[in-house]
């Protein structure tokens, strides 16, 4: 992104059990099969979550150890740390790191708001420590809910991989406006 030049960029793979089952057909779909996704897509992710709610994906409480970034942060910084959480789902990311360090706050937002409202009936949310709310990244200035250059760190895990292609600029250009100079970016994608 230009004007990041001090930004950086850490990848990690997620544990086997959680890559299962996400591999592509080898087939693409039609130009009307894509753009009716694209136009339902979240009616689709609030169906997902009323199916599966909290029960889908497993907690990832890998994070912190495969992105050595978040702890050589929190080592450098006395101050506390505001991390964006993209693509929050239902938690299973912002909880662990909201475990393992007591000096976090994170903002949370997801494409659903089915999504948003779990990520709020959860019992370790506060909104002491945490801002969840509904966004589209393609569509929505974070700005209104994240405040301009006040994000250390921003999470995108499998986020990029829901993004159409031509949109994935966007969605990190909406994203960097909430951060700073020093701030970094951690991806797990499988379109990257």
């Amino acid at each position: 992104l230009p004007g990041r030049n001090q930004s950086s960029t850490a990848e990690s793979v997620p544990p086997r059990g959680e890559r299962d089952g996400l591999g592509g057909s080898a087939a693409p779909a039609s130009g009307f099969r894509l753009r009716k996704l694209e136009e339902e897509a979240q009616k689709n992710w609030d169906l997902f979550y009323k199916r599966n709610t909290t029960n889908f994906f497993k907690d990832r409480h890998w994070t912190t150890r495969e992105f050595q970034e978040l702890q050589a942060c929190r080592e450098l910084e006395a101050q506390r740390l505001v991390l964006l959480e993209a693509g929050c789902g239902v938690g299973n990311c912002l909880f662990p790191l909201l475990e393992d360090d007591r000096d976090v706050f994170v903002y949370a937002c997801d494409f659903s708001p089915r999504a948003v409202d779990l990520v709020k009936k959860n019992p370790l949310y506060t909104p002491e420590r945490c801002c969840a709310f509904q966004c589209d990244l393609t569509k929505d200035d974070l700005r209104t809910q994240v405040p301009e250059g006040g994000v250390d760190v921003v999470t995108l895990i499998f986020v990029l991989s829901a993004v159409h292609p031509d949109k994935m600029q966007l969605v990190l250009q909406n994203i960097s406006r909430t951060t700073s100079r020093k701030s970094f970016f951690l991806f797990v994608s499988l379109s990257l």
